[in-house]
């Protein structure tokens, strides 16, 4: 119980770290939007799903309480933090195809509740100079290749690095 909590409270303070640069290294949001979003990951590996969803629970909650900037903490929130457990539920299916579509579906539906929060609660005007048709066929791709990355890095981290500290 207490190597989970310290865990739990270790991984949860590197989310805030992470997400605390995403607000003040614009250049480097992506980056470490992607970065606080392994360590659900790794925590899934490490402690199981449960630990997991608090892990995302405690960041989501006290990157609002802390930051105050609540605009940049919403992709973290609905797609970035979400995406480990979600893509842990949907690996289950062992069926590919269905993988793909349900992953890519969550994608879209994460994209369009970021935007809808952008524009109606918070009054930002999202303006690009691209069609918005090549944006979303440009972003599935994106999402796939971001997918590959994160399981690559979570196999990498499974095999390697756990391997290495781990004392059980």
């Amino acid at each position: 119980m207490g190597r989970k909590v310290a865990l739990g409270g270790i991984f949860t303070g590197l989310s805030l770290i992470f997400l605390y640069f995403a607000l003040y290294l614009p250049s480097m949001k992506l980056t470490m939007y992607f970065l606080a979003g392994m360590i659900p990951g790794l925590i899934l590996v490490e402690l199981g799903i449960r630990q997991a969803w608090m892990l995302y629970g405690a960041t989501s909650l006290l990157s609002f309480v802390m930051f105050g900037n609540t605009v940049s903490i919403i992709p973290y929130v609905v797609f970035f933090g979400l995406y480990p457990m979600l893509k842990f539920y949907i690996e289950k299916t062992r069926r590919p195809v269905i993988e793909i579509l349900m992953k890519l579906l969550f994608f879209n539906m994460s994209i369009g509740f970021v935007y809808i929060i952008w524009a109606k609660f918070f009054s930002i005007n999202v303006h690009v100079d691209f069609p918005i048709m090549w944006i979303i066929i440009v972003m599935q791709p994106a999402f796939l290749l971001y997918d590959y990355i994160f399981t690559g890095v979570i196999f990498y981290y499974y095999d390697k690095i756990r391997l290495k500290w781990r004392k059980d």
